[in-house]
Parts: C-alpha cells; sequence; structure tokens
C-alpha cells in the first residue's frame, strides 16, 4: 500500500503543479506591440508619404477578435493616438498604425500626424486599455544602422 500512496500523491501534485500553470497563460496579455519602424529609409522629407513609412505594430495574440475601444498608444512625449472605437482586431493579426494620415482598414490605422512621432534617438511606446493600464511597452535606443525594432 505505501506505493500506492506515494503514486498517488505524486499524481496530485502533477496535477496540482499543471493547474498552477494556467492562471499564468491565462495572464499573456491579449494585444501586444509586435515592433516600430522609427526611422523611414531615404531623408525625412516630412511629407505624408513618408511619414506614413513610420509605424507601430499591434498584434492580437489571442484566438478570437478583440475591440480596442478606449485603447490608446502614447509615446515618452505624450503624443497620443486613440484607436477607432469599433476597431476591431482579427485574431492572430497584425495592425499597423502608421503615423500620417489615411483611411483606415483592417490591417492598416493612422494617426493623422503632420510630423514623425518616433524618435530616431530612442523612444518609448506605451499601449494602454480604456482604463488608461499599460498591457505592454517597448523602450528603444539608436543602433547604428537600424530603423526598426522588435518588440
Amino acid at each position: 500500500m505505501p506505493m500506492a500512496k506515494a503514486t498517488a500523491g505524486i499524481a496530485a501534485a502533477v496535477f496540482a503543479s499543471a493547474t498552477l500553470v494556467a492562471p499564468a497563460e491565462a495572464a499573456a496579455p491579449q494585444f501586444l506591440i509586435a515592433g516600430i519602424q522609427y526611422d523611414p529609409a531615404g531623408k525625412d522629407t516630412r511629407t505624408n508619404a513618408h511619414i506614413n513609412l513610420e509605424y507601430i505594430s499591434i498584434r492580437n495574440n489571442t484566438t478570437r477578435p478583440l475591440s480596442l475601444k478606449g485603447y490608446r498608444i502614447r509615446d515618452a512625449a505624450s503624443h497620443v493616438y486613440f484607436f477607432p472605437p469599433t476597431f476591431v482586431l482579427k485574431a492572430r493579426t497584425t495592425v499597423l498604425v502608421h503615423t500620417g494620415k489615411g483611411r483606415n482598414s483592417a490591417n492598416h490605422l493612422y494617426w493623422g500626424s503632420g510630423n514623425y512621432i518616433w524618435n530616431n534617438t530612442g523612444d518609448t511606446a506605451r499601449l494602454q486599455n480604456s482604463l488608461n493600464r499599460v498591457i505592454d511597452f517597448c523602450t528603444y535606443q539608436a543602433v547604428t544602422g537600424r530603423a526598426a525594432v522588435t518588440c
């Protein structure tokens, strides 16, 4: 009988440790900052076409479509982008939020800025939910020869 009790105890311990993993998986962020294209190729012409080559990418990390109503992106200088109230990001997809002006679609949103947002020398992007809580952030520093960062 002692062997049966030991086996039952091991099985209970394995089951308990497996259930402890589940909350950590559930805590994974629904949305995350996937990357930032902060220094588009070429000269900074400040044209809308060139400003739109600068963007931040936001990924839905879940298996279901999710609303970004009330969510915002903020940089270190307090430039703020608010997601459209009806915008829904499909499961396991990424949306690019371009700095300039343009027509929003399922995979491309536009900040509407007439100037660059993301500093070439380094910056911090924060994705905040409707309660103003930081969901994810990405900080980068200038690196010679690099124009984008994966977060």
